[in-house]
């Protein structure tokens, strides 16, 4: 079982963002608590109003083991975003329960592009076939 919820407060969520020279914005989650997946959730949504072209993302989730049924229902709200089609969107993952769950998330609303990957080389190099300098 990966990590999930605990009873703490915002301030405690693990959800982060960095910016590589690349100009690829990484998503890092290390836990599923109801804190992290509304901080990530009120992000995205929030994120997602400034887009003006096509934007690289990797989420990388590869400490987690499984994701909650809370951050499948809030993937599933933020696949109709309508930005969402300006999103390139690379999840990283080693285990197959959270690649599994992010495919059904990924399968209910069309929009945006989206692989899951195990090797973060390979998520940059579909990043940039996918939206090139």
């Amino acid at each position: 079982m990966g990590k999930t919820g605990s009873v703490s407060s915002m301030s405690e969520s693990t959800f982060r963002i960095e910016h590589r020279p690349d100009n690829i914005i990484v998503v890092i989650v290390e836990d599923c608590s109801d804190e992290t997946v509304q901080h990530w959730y009120e992000y995205s949504m929030a994120d997602m109003l400034m887009y003006t072209g096509p934007t690289r993302i990797i989420y990388d989730m590869r400490l987690l083991n499984t994701i909650s049924m809370n951050a499948v229902r809030k993937a599933i709200k933020l696949r109709r975003h309508p930005n969402v089609h300006l999103a390139y969107v690379a999840v990283l993952t080693t285990s197959t329960t959270v690649k599994a769950l992010v495919n059904v998330a990924l399968s209910v609303n069309a929009g945006g592009r989206f692989a899951t990957f195990t090797e973060e080389d390979q998520a940059v190099k579909w990043l940039f076939t996918q939206v090139p300098d």
